[in-house]
């Protein structure tokens, strides 16, 4: 059945307090009968025995169980051998504290295989009838005596019908009489199969062994059959035997008869008081008497030695429960649901002050969003914070747009059109609604670009495009970055403008252009007012026009036509401010009109000083202005644009295909600029400082948070490493546990850090649209990205002081006395 060859193992390998426990010990052991290792404290029988059960290595030598060998190096086929032959009793007893005894028993069934839980009940519930713990089967081991704890551990170890039952010491903890019962289960046992016990008992061993192996050192020293018919001289803690006593004395009258012993021939008899009431017995001695205890039992008999007949006569036959035909193979005790109902039974079953402690995990998933937040806030880079123009515009800057610089880039391929200067423009928007508000007005800024190739319908936050027809050249569509600064503005706030739906309608004007309307709101990520192209270069260059009422932004006056004087005839001569007083309106291209006050300084057909495209104007006829503006010459629609130009420094770009048209232009030494990647690479070096210290305080407050969590866990761990000791010994295998503290991490990571991360969570919505939370960024995304982060971080710290206490051998587990 079992066989020893040269086996060895040493404890401080190689290190001066080298210990040789197990000294190239051969040995071989029957199929059935009792074999007792005997020998002093540190001989190396427990070591010896935990080798053979596979609970421990060896560092030399080969052990067989059946000719397999339990000293591979794989712990997996040891346990597998170890669950199949296999059960240990230990002399702590090595239960399972908060399991039932039920539960203790049955786990090593469901761990064969065994499923069915009629027949789990009935080979439990026989085995622990058979202890004599069945009435015991609902108590939780905690609350078991030593002898009651010890029975569970019997009946742990051949519920599932082992070759082989180990015994350390099973009887080490034990009074006389649990010892005597407990050796009689045991001997019973070893009729039918091996048990190898432990015991410093040596009486008990010449009682009841078949064979003595006697150790010394961690070498065998002598190995004899036990064949005898001697009688075990075994004094019972708990049994008086009266008529052993020297003192035997019968007092009584005609009503009382006292039977009085006593161990002291020279004592007299002391005053005692009894009285019997209600059927109750009550006693009471001198001082100096202790009082007795009532689990000891009064013999009126001699004492007499132990014979065979004490074990001989006790009847153990399990085999009678047994499917012969099956064969136990490891089944795993846990499935993704048990393993997570698990876990919330743990956390559940936690004392109060664990539960109270529970609270650290819901402050520092706290901390762990916030930090989240904090950096998502502050890295996530929007488009309103630095776009200033078009997405899709490029710039490019040149000494003077030209008419033919114009053309040039109007006529390259991809460019859908080109627009002179930066594109910002300023509309005002009157806030006459009430009385209070007469006169007041707010302005809307942004970068022109065209509507007519804008979006489909549904790209519109609110409203519409513009109207088909000459209707559209008056409608505007506004992003939502431009529609977002009149929101923030106080007084359209005052007047009523507090959402999109209360901007659409709303009237804009240009001075000289007049009247445009709002009819739709969209989200283009840019801050752009849209109008139809053919209007674009009008409101460029009317933009801000009308003297004092001109825009300044910063120290630049944004006044087009205010700066050239130029303007197009076309555009003024139905306004009625504007009449011609003589000559002819300006048809051809550099024909100009100007003021009648010059009639006698510049006749009809005489060339003005002033160039438009390097050729000077010719004056074609006189207006007059019922406004009193004398200093305007009026042009061509062609002309107002060619001297518009001629104002600007720069050319911005539309293009669809901008990567393109960018390259294109790189090539040839153009001086190009993507205005969309420089404003934001100019930001982001602008606020490189704020986020890296934001960062680094965050990455702080997520580290101190999760080293947190970490300790926590390692702590809870550690306060269970005798329960994962016990688990591996009795044949769970790492797999398993790893899963049960796996359920166990995921429900505390659902019961602590999703009440913490909503509570954490519903502060930062609220603060994040204010001064104290700009930095902040709250939504799905980041509690579901802090949720993850958390329970990756809980599994992986967990987990990790569960697989290196795994690494050990289950007698290395066990023997740690630096946690409890």
């Amino acid at each position: 059945m079992i066989r020893l060859t040269n086996v060895n193992k040493y404890f401080n390998r190689r290190k001066s307090n080298q210990i040789h426990v197990i000294n190239n010990t051969s040995i071989e052991l029957g199929d059935k009968g009792l074999v007792t290792f005997l020998g002093p404290s540190g001989c190396g029988k427990t070591t010896l025995l935990n080798a053979i059960g596979g609970l421990d290595q060896v560092h030399s030598g080969d052990i067989f169980i059946d000719d397999k060998k339990m000293t591979t190096r794989s712990s997996n086929k040891r346990d597998n051998l170890r669950n199949a032959c296999v059960g240990y009793i230990f002399q702590n007893y090595n239960l399972i504290e908060d399991a039932t005894v039920y539960e203790n028993v049955a786990l090593v069934l469901r761990m064969m295989g065994i499923k069915n839980k009629k027949e789990i009940e009935e080979r439990v519930m026989y085995i622990l009838r058979r202890v004599g713990i069945d009435r015991y089967k609902n108590r939780p081991a905690k609350m078991l005596s030593g002898g009651e704890r010890q029975r569970v551990g019997i009946a742990r170890a051949i519920v599932k019908n082992p070759k082989i039952i180990i015994a350390d010491e099973p009887t080490g903890n034990l009074d006389s009489k649990n010892t005597i019962e407990i050796m009689n289960i045991i001997k019973a046992i070893s009729r039918d199969r091996l048990v190898i016990l432990v015991t410093h008992e040596r009486e008990i061993a010449q009682f009841y062994a078949d064979r003595i192996v006697e150790l010394i050192d961690g070498k065998i020293v002598s190995d004899k059959e036990n064949v005898h018919d001697n009688q075990l001289d075994y004094h019972f803690d708990n049994k008086i035997y009266l008529q052993d006593l020297p003192v035997q004395q019968t007092l009584e009258d005609e009503k009382v008869r006292i039977k009085y012993y006593c161990d002291n021939p020279d004592s007299h008899i002391p005053e005692i008081k009894v009285v019997i009431k209600s059927n109750t017995l009550y006693i009471e001695g001198p001082s100096g008497l202790s009082e007795g205890s009532a689990a000891v039992e009064l013999v009126d008999d001699h004492y007499k030695k132990l014979s065979k007949d004490v074990y001989e006569d006790y009847e153990f036959n399990y085999d009678k429960m047994v499917d012969q035909a099956f064969q136990p193979k490891y089944t795993s005790i846990f499935n993704p649901v048990t393993m997570l109902v698990g876990g919330f039974k743990k956390i559940f079953s936690y004392s109060l002050i664990k539960k109270l402690l529970l609270c650290g995990y819901i402050m520092a998933s706290m901390f762990v969003i916030y930090a989240i937040s904090n950096v998502a806030g502050v890295t996530n880079v929007t488009d309103d914070e630095f776009t200033t123009i078009h997405h899709n515009y490029l710039t490019v800057n040149t000494p003077q747009v030209t008419p033919a610089v114009y053309e040039q880039y109007a006529s390259m391929e991809y460019v859908d059109y080109v627009l002179p200067g930066d594109s910002m423009v300023y509309f005002t928007m009157p806030l006459d609604d009430f009385y209070q508000s007469y006169g007041h007005t707010s302005s809307i800024r942004g970068s022109l670009a065209s509507s007519d190739s804008l979006f489909a319908e549904d790209a519109l936050l609110v409203g519409r495009g513009p109207s088909a027809g000459s209707t559209g050249d008056r409608e505007l569509v506004i992003d939502k970055m431009v529609a977002d600064q009149l929101l923030n503005d106080y007084t359209a706030q005052m007047v009523g403008i507090n959402s999109y739906e209360k901007i659409i309608g709303r009237t804009v004007y240009l001075d000289t252009l007049g009247d445009f309307t709002i009819v739709g709101i969209t989200d283009q990520l840019s801050p752009s007012i849209y109008a139809r192209e053919s209007m674009l270069m009008n409101i460029l260059i009317y933009q801000g026009e009308g003297g004092e009422d001109d825009y300044y932004y910063g120290d630049m006056e944004m006044g087009g036509a205010a700066t050239t004087n130029i303007m197009s005839y076309d555009l003024v001569k139905d306004n009625g401010e504007i009449k011609l007083a003589a000559g002819t309106a300006p048809d051809e291209d550099y024909e100009v009109l100007i003021h009648y006050d010059l009639v006698y300084e510049h006749g009809i057909g005489k060339q003005l000083d002033t160039k438009i495209n390097g050729q000077k104007l010719r004056v074609c006829g006189y207006y007059t202005d019922s406004r009193g503006n004398t200093d305007r010459m009026y042009v061509t629609q062609t002309m107002a644009e060619y001297a518009y130009m001629e104002t600007q420094r720069e050319l911005v770009i539309s293009s669809d295909s901008k990567a393109e048209t960018f390259a294109t232009l790189s090539e040839t030494n153009v001086k190009v600029t993507d205005n969309y990647e420089h404003d934001r690479s100019e930001y982001l070096k602008g606020i490189k400082r704020q986020v890296l210290a934001t960062v680094f305080v965050a990455v702080i407050i997520l580290l101190i948070s999760l080293i947190e969590m970490y300790l926590m866990l390692r702590s809870s761990f550690l306060s269970r490493i005798k329960e994962v000791g016990v688990l591996r010994a009795i044949g769970l295998k790492k797999r398993d546990i790893h899963k049960m503290f796996l359920g166990e991490i995921i429900a505390l990571t659902f019961i602590t850090t999703l009440p913490g991360m909503a509570i954490m969570g519903y502060i930062l919505e609220g603060i994040s649209n204010t001064s104290f939370g700009e930095n902040l960024m709250m939504n799905p995304g980041i509690l579901l990205f802090s949720f993850a982060l958390v329970l990756f971080f809980n599994v992986t710290a967990g987990l990790l002081p569960v697989h290196n206490t795994l690494r050990k051998t289950p007698a290395a587990i066990l023997a740690r006395n630096d946690v409890n």
